[in-house]
């Protein structure tokens, strides 16, 4: 950390970049990359202060909350325009070398667009819970629908994603913060779900439904709630299911696996159960795959596999040797004729005691 890194320049990124040049020694592709982004980070400074104006700051908010709210805006809005420095810099190391150390991998796989995959299979987040969620919450969320994009964007043939009911603070902060976003090939909805698909083709995803998940559909919808509430919104998902009147169904971790934290997954670890399925994993390697440690997850000991066992020694008893059937017949009276000697035997014995 450089002494001269004071609240203005975090503040004010442009002169802090100013100031690092000065007093650390960068190599002429990084102090390229500065000069080449001056204008634009002064020109994304005069935006953010328009954006700020606009924000809708909360009237409860204090006036140290305001500074930290503030702060965290700044960092996340200048994002954008670091990461785009941060690649030009790459590219310009990797222009440099000669060509003999230039990697050998080929050139990059094309991604196959939405319109042009295969898979037609729909999946829809829904981003209807904004006036439940704190602006940390809505932050986490962004990220999390953002990772979903990514799994999507990389799979061969890409699944239908849907954003739907994209208003206020998800969308604002999809939209200003997000970097990428406008040019995501996703569906996006600023309509209600309702408004999007049939209420008879949907099916909510939620961890408190009776329902189990079998198999995947083309010609249903799986909705997987917009929601990060850290617990304290119980069955909020299933409550708005049954009220609409869609269609709720469970992802199958009971049927393979107990849980020692609660069932409840993010929104891209479901999605990124779906893509597994999808793409031929069972759904026990789906989500073997995908749960976090963290969850305690561990497989259940099924009483299928000692039923298949018995059943195999029966199978061997019957044709894996070669036994007729009058010889087993003729073994099952001898058993029998040897258990009533030995209770006749015993008979005996308690009338000469009597």
């Amino acid at each position: 950390m450089h002494s001269n890194i004071t609240t203005t320049n975090f503040l004010y990124p442009n002169n802090y970049l100013v100031g690092m040049a000065l007093t650390s020694q960068k190599s002429l592709h990084e102090t390229r990359n500065d000069q080449l982004f001056a204008a634009e980070l002064e020109e994304t400074k005069k935006e953010f202060e328009k954006y700020l104006e606009t924000y809708p700051f909360p009237d409860d908010l204090t006036k140290s909350g305001k500074k930290k709210l503030t702060k965290k805006l700044r960092f996340d809005y200048f994002k954008k325009i670091y990461r785009k420095m941060e690649r030009e810099k790459r590219k310009l190391k990797r222009t440099a070398k000669p060509p003999s150390t230039m990697g050998e991998g080929g050139p990059p796989r094309k991604r196959t667009k939405l319109c042009e995959s295969s898979c037609k299979l729909r999946v829809a987040v829904d981003c209807s819970f904004d006036d439940l969620m704190t602006e940390r919450d809505v932050s986490k969320l962004t990220k999390q629908v953002q990772r979903c994009y990514t799994l999507n964007r990389n799979l061969e043939q890409p699944l239908q994603l849907h954003i739907t009911h994209l208003q206020d603070k998800t969308y604002r902060r999809l939209e200003n913060i997000i970097q990428g976003y406008k040019n995501w090939d996703v569906h996006r909805h600023y309509n209600p779900l309702t408004d999007v698909f049939p209420t008879s083709q949907i099916v909510y995803l939620c961890a408190e439904s009776d329902n189990v998940l079998e198999e995947l559909r083309d010609d249903r919808v799986y909705v997987i709630g917009g929601f990060v509430d850290h617990n304290s919104h119980k069955g909020l998902a299933y409550q708005r299911a049954m009220e609409a009147g869609f269609g709720h169904a469970r992802l199958p971790i009971d049927e393979f696996f107990t849980i020692s934290t609660r069932k409840v997954l993010t929104v891209c670890h479901v999605f990124e159960i779906i893509t597994h399925f999808s793409t031929g994993c069972s759904w026990s390697e789906a989500i073997r795959k995908t749960v976090p440690e963290r969850k305690g997850l561990r497989e259940k000991e099924s009483d299928t596999e000692e039923s298949e066992v018995v059943n195999a020694d029966n199978l061997t008893g019957c044709e894996g040797v070669d036994i007729n059937k009058e010889d087993a017949i003729a073994s099952e009276e001898a058993r029998s004729e040897e258990g009533l000697i030995e209770g006749s035997d015993d008979g005996a014995k308690k009338e000469a005691c009597s």
